[in-house]
């Protein structure tokens, strides 16, 4: 097992994501809203993918894309296993609910899109590359707390999952947002990119860092 290869596909799947970004341009607006709800769609279920495979590939032991071998103070070899590690660390209560099994189905599994919960679990393992994850946090990007909000209004377009972004956006600095698309389009203060330009960028270098 290497995260080289993990992170060479996540690094592919973001910059298609930015290809698709970078021409939005020549598209028509409606065109271009459903563009940014794909692209907010497909970065948001990435994180998801890439973090729960990163957080297996490390408890199994893998290789950095560095060459180091990851120790971790309890070695799990199957995903039922592993599963039930992650829930016992992430969401106690419902593995107590669930009876503490050894082992769970992957529709048991909890949905992980933010990278201090899997901070949680390498240090309850004592995972050797703890302090790579801890490099990428240290970017202090918005991404995993706020995509979500975005997400979810593009995915169910319903009035309560777009007051919760629109009350996000304020949080997020963005004022008088009519629309997701604004948000996304909203040019970050000092940085000279749109909110999910930004994003994207920053996904690239934390995956990066991630996998070291």
């Amino acid at each position: 097992m290497n995260l080289g290869r993990l992170c060479d596909a996540t690094q592919y799947r973001l910059d298609r994501l930015h290809k698709l970004y970078d021409n939005i341009g020549t598209l028509t607006r409606p065109e271009q809203g459903l563009q940014l709800a794909y692209i907010s769609i497909e970065l948001d279920n990435l994180n998801i993918c890439a973090l729960r495979e990163f957080t297996i590939s490390t408890v199994r032991g893998a290789r950095t894309t560095t060459g180091k071998k990851i120790s971790v103070n309890n070695v799990l070899e199957t995903e039922e296993e592993i599963g039930a590690y992650i829930l016992s660390i992430v969401n106690s209560v419902r593995y107590s609910k669930l009876k503490s099994p050894s082992r769970i189905k992957r529709t048991d599994e909890p949905t992980m899109r933010d990278p201090k919960e899997i901070e949680k679990i390498l240090t309850a393992i004592g995972a050797s590359n703890l302090g790579s994850l801890q490099n990428a946090l240290a970017l202090n990007s918005n991404i995993f707390r706020d995509l979500k909000f975005i997400r979810h209004f593009y995915a169910h377009r319903c009035k309560d999952t777009f007051l919760k972004v629109t009350k996000n956006a304020i949080a997020m600095g963005v004022q008088n947002s009519n629309h997701p698309d604004d948000i996304l389009r909203h040019v970050v203060a000092g940085r000279g990119h749109t909110v999910i330009e930004q994003w994207l960028m920053e996904a690239k270098l934390f995956y990066q860092l991630l996998m070291e």
